[in-house]
């Protein structure tokens, strides 16, 4: 179902997800609330119980979706994070081509430029579906063939700057793995389960209030849109990359632009 949500406009999901916390609880309140509400009717004041039952209850509770959401907005701000260094190491690592002699030079620029079009065009698709671009992975080895090949004329300065490359080459690598790691964060299906029971835990309990029909209706209502635009935000948000609302390549492409014109 999560999966789903990814491909909708952020409205209509907004909106199934609520339905779905929100048509069984009033549902329930018409046919499971009055039986639940007889459970605690021989108390001097049952009210109070319960509402002493569900401040207790629902600060965990809200804790939980804080936390949960906290952690969901870490992940999706570390895999921004990623996709920018990957394409400021693209940059730093395409200038530093410029100082390597001819034929070598436009092999390792071509090269680049290729991989950056692989990983924002093809590539980009298997980034949604959390697996790494075989032809960039190609395109990548291709290019740490090539400088591990070079043999630098120190006399010509070139050493400095195959020593520089080499350094940026290795961070680029560092922040490509960070980037395509960052696409199988999810939140574990314990957690999701958790979310699911206490929201079923928190209507029972409002169900144990001794109140109007219409008041369970507004209460139960309130409670459970609140929780759906929560659970919809952390799983839209859970995993960056998927589906319509995901990252886009958007740094990785002004990268492209400030390489040489496409061909």
């Amino acid at each position: 179902m999560i999966d789903r949500l990814h491909q909708l406009p952020i409205f209509m999901g907004a909106v199934i997800v609520c339905l779905f916390f929100l048509v069984p609880t009033l549902i329930g309140s018409v046919l499971l609330q009055p039986a639940v509400g007889r459970l605690l009717r021989d108390e001097r004041d049952p009210n109070t119980i319960v509402g002493l039952l569900l401040n207790a209850f629902t600060l965990y509770y809200g804790v939980l979706l804080a936390l949960l959401s906290i952690a969901v907005f870490d992940n999706y701000g570390k895999a921004e994070d990623a996709v920018g260094r990957e394409a400021s190491s693209v940059i730093a690592l395409y200038r530093t081509f410029s100082g390597y002699p001819e034929p070598l030079r436009t092999a390792l620029s071509d090269n680049l430029r290729q991989y950056v079009d692989e990983e924002t065009g093809p590539g980009w698709s298997f980034q949604r579906s959390n697996q790494a671009s075989t032809r960039g992975t190609l395109l990548v080895d291709q290019l740490s063939r090539q400088l591990m090949a070079f043999r630098p004329n120190r006399d010509a300065g070139e050493d400095l700057i195959h020593q520089a490359a080499l350094r940026i080459f290795e961070d680029f690598i560092e922040q490509r793995r960070l980037r395509i790691q960052a696409a199988g964060t999810s939140v574990p299906k314990v957690i999701w389960s958790v979310v699911l029971a206490g929201a079923a835990l928190n209507v029972f309990i409002l169900w144990l209030f001794d109140l109007k029909r219409t008041t369970h209706f507004l209460l139960g209502g309130v409670l459970m849109i609140f929780v759906g635009l929560v659970v919809y935000m952390v799983g839209v948000l859970d995993r960056p990359f998927h589906g319509a609302h995901g990252l886009k390549p958007d740094d990785l492409l002004h990268a492209r632009q400030q390489m040489n014109p496409r061909p």
